[in-house]
């Protein structure tokens, strides 16, 4: 006997229509791409005739301003809009991934804990797996940057480099960069901070913005409650230009039975 729709589980009917509403994706990122070709066209002819029309013309300055103004205006919505669909896809693909992941996650084999978390990164990333397999120089380890006049090191660095268009106007594929350093086994609040903002020092000499800031640890010490209600609910803010990124600061401990907790546990970044 089936039951009621009044007593089918109200979570799995929400997460079924966010999965309808993440399949239209590929669509809505046309519709962006035409859409944002238009108005930079619109922008290009109206940046044009409001050229032309300086010299002879007043009237038809004045409007073609007026529409160069109001084609810049709807530029910037337009990507403010698309901003706010990618965050709901990357979300959703993060829950999905959370929902069928295995909530046991096994340490891989490797000499150190950052060779390890390496390892582990690769697996549970298709996009960063991928990437590796091309571009193995792009794994590095002991990372050092000069920064603020002193050197600033991570012991893991995994870049992949953004478009060109990206880095000369913001737009396109921005790549991603991922930064661990190995902490102590018992961290404060201020090591969290100090990477964040080790991370921001360095964002302006990465080929890509970083995506991933990560702490590890090793050993089973609890967390003291201000450090995890730090990484829990303060993100790093990073900053490149006129852009700012909003990071989760990740704590992933390594624990004497050879399984990773995580702080918070992120997934389907990058």
């Amino acid at each position: 006997m089936r039951p009621p729709p009044s007593v089918e589980d109200p979570i799995s009917a929400i997460f079924d229509l966010s999965d309808r509403v993440a399949q239209l994706a590929p669509t809505v990122r046309r519709m962006y791409r035409y859409t944002a070709t238009i108005l930079v066209l619109w922008i290009l002819i109206m940046g044009f005739v409001t050229l032309v029309a300086l010299g002879g013309n007043l009237t038809l300055a004045i409007l073609s301003v007026l529409g160069l103004i109001a084609g810049v205006i709807a530029l910037s919505l337009l990507r403010e809009t698309d901003g706010f669909f990618r965050n709901f896809v990357l979300r959703h693909r993060a829950i999905r991934l959370l929902r069928e992941a295995d909530p046991i996650v096994h340490v891989p084999a490797g000499r150190t804990p950052i060779e390890r978390l390496a390892r582990y990164l690769a697996q549970a990333s298709p996009a960063i797996e991928a990437w590796l397999k091309e571009h193995p120089e792009a794994l590095r380890y002991r990372a050092e940057f000069a920064a603020r006049g002193a050197p600033v090191q991570f012991e893991l660095l995994i870049e992949r480099p953004g478009s060109a268009l990206w880095r000369w106007f913001g737009w396109g594929d921005a790549g991603f960069a991922v930064l661990a350093r190995l902490g102590p086994e018992a961290p404060t609040t201020a090591d969290l901070q100090r990477l964040a903002a080790d991370a921001q020092a360095v964002t302006g000499r990465l080929s890509a913005p970083p995506v991933r800031l990560i702490l590890l640890r090793t050993g089973s010490v609890p967390l003291p409650e201000d450090v995890y209600e730090w990484a829990v609910g303060r993100p790093a803010f990073l900053s490149r230009g006129f852009a700012r990124y909003r990071v989760s600061t990740e704590i992933i401990t390594e624990g004497t039975d050879g399984t990773y907790d995580f702080v918070p546990y992120v997934l389907g970044v990058p």
